[in-house]
């Protein structure tokens, strides 16, 4: 049993003990596993890699930049399930094994506040309110780039609440739409967060993606409606931290690794 997976038992259980006194899960951020400890060395990544996850075999789950083949991702989760947590992993996991010069990242949420990271200071992380009028403009923009790009850069798009792009205008919607079904091929990739009890209630939004991330999600039958497939563990993943994907045929959990 690897080192990973021997912390995962050991969380869980006390997730389960916590769970029983009456304790709410701690907040995200403050027990990730770290692929630097005590996880067995994966070699070096490929270049214009995104490591979102740690493996139960402690490997890297990553996203290639450069290959479009995943296509638009949607993270769906209970509130409080580590949604934003998610998307920031992936900003600074990019800001560190890409140059700036070659990737941008851009995130898009209502809560502005909540995206003022100490460690990503300037233009290697530009926060949008979604609330804004600009916000339309910029997806426009955005749209415009795609078709123009000759693929000199990358640009992860980070949207922290689908709900922030349905109160836009129809115009900006479609530009929005536009990026979800062309972005990844001109290295243009939406990363889209939705509660899940949303989620429910858009399926032709969700319908643009093919890959999707979930997290913890207590209700069964919005485990079943939203992942259409028997055995998903989302009611026990440990809020915050621990996220579930669909790999060859069978769930995968995975940890998020830590800052």
């Amino acid at each position: 049993m690897s080192t990973l997976e021997e912390f995962t038992l050991a969380l869980r259980a006390y997730q389960q003990v916590q769970a029983e006194i009456g304790n709410p899960p701690p907040v995200g951020g403050q027990i990730f596993p770290s692929p630097g400890n005590g996880i067995e060395p994966a070699g070096p990544l490929p270049s214009h890699s995104v490591v979102f996850g740690i493996a139960g075999d402690g490997l890297p789950l990553i996203l290639r930049l450069d290959r479009p083949a995943s296509g638009p991702i949607l993270l769906m989760a209970d509130k409080g399930s580590g949604k934003t947590a998610f998307l920031q992993t992936l900003a600074r996991s990019t800001r560190r094994l890409n140059p700036v010069e070659e990737t941008a990242i851009l995130a898009l949420t209502d809560f502005p506040d909540e995206w003022q990271l100490s460690d990503m200071p300037g233009r290697t992380l530009r926060v949008h309110p979604a609330y804004q009028e600009s916000t339309a403009d910029l997806l426009l923009r955005l749209a415009d780039w795609v078709t123009g790009n000759q693929q000199q850069r990358s640009i992860l798009l980070l949207i922290d609440g689908l709900d922030s792009i349905l109160h836009l205008d129809d115009n900006a919607q479609q530009a929005f739409a536009f990026l979800l079904e062309n972005g990844p091929r001109a290295r243009l990739w939406p990363v889209v967060s939705v509660n899940s009890a949303r989620a429910q209630k858009l399926p032709d939004w969700l319908a643009f993606f093919q890959t999707r991330i979930y997290g913890r999600i207590v209700n069964p039958q919005a485990c079943e409606e939203l992942t259409h497939l028997p055995g998903a563990p989302l009611g026990s993943l440990f809020a915050g931290a621990e996220f579930c994907m669909r790999h060859q045929s069978r769930w995968m959990r995975f940890w998020l690794p830590s800052n």
